[in-house]
């Protein structure tokens, strides 16, 4: 549930490509109609309230009700991840392929919980891969209280031996809102390509 191994990744964007690359493989190979899996996809209450009020990578402010209309989905990572966030970031990805036409519903967007070093110009290079991801930083105080709405574990643990001094240890979820803004489901990372655009299909097609 946690990344925040002590390896770092000297190069997270060739890892994040070579993710990517794989991904791609594997969810051409998947057939359409994917089931939605039955396991870790957990119903949020409305106390998670998905508030947030940050940068984009050109440093203009972007805040939840920006994305009034569409069905977002949300992750949480830092471009500085050794492994976990690659893939996840990844799967996102692969999930807007899966779902052709389809992804025009979707806002993809990825906040950062490192936005000391996450800064919009490093954002804007780690993404560049694909430009249909959103992704988002700002000060401590707002991306702790981005979290803070989607009620996300996160923290720095230091890494003495690193040139990197710390890496950030967080919760392990792609949250799902309705085109309200509300959250609805939390998917534990993991799951393929193919599932999370079954589980996100769902949610488009759910009454407006």
């Amino acid at each position: 549930m946690f990344n925040g191994a002590p390896v770092m990744a000297r190069n997270p964007a060739a890892l994040l490509a070579v993710a990517l690359a794989s991904l791609t493989i594997m969810s051409c190979s998947r057939e359409a109609a994917t089931p939605i899996p039955q396991q870790g996809v957990v119903a949020l209450s409305e106390q998670f309230t998905g508030d947030f009020a940050l940068i984009d990578t050109n440093g203009e402010a972007v805040s939840d009700k920006d994305f009034a209309g569409k069905v977002m989905l949300v992750y949480f990572g830092f471009t500085h991840c050794p492994d976990v966030c690659p893939g996840d970031v990844g799967v996102m990805s692969a999930a807007l392929n899966e779902l052709g036409e389809g992804a025009s519903e979707i806002a993809p967007i990825f906040i950062s919980v490192d936005p000391e070093r996450d800064t919009p110009a490093v954002l804007a290079d780690y993404f560049a891969f694909d430009g249909r991801i959103i992704a988002l930083t700002g000060s401590v105080e707002a991306a702790k209280a981005a979290r803070t709405g989607y009620k996300l574990f996160a923290q720095k643990v230091a890494l003495p031996d690193s040139a990197l001094e710390y890496t950030v240890e967080h919760g392990r979820f792609f949250y799902i809102a309705d085109r309200a803004g509300q959250p609805h489901y939390a998917v534990v990372g993991g799951v393929s390509p193919a599932e999370l655009a079954a589980i996100l299909r769902r949610s488009i097609k759910a009454k407006r």
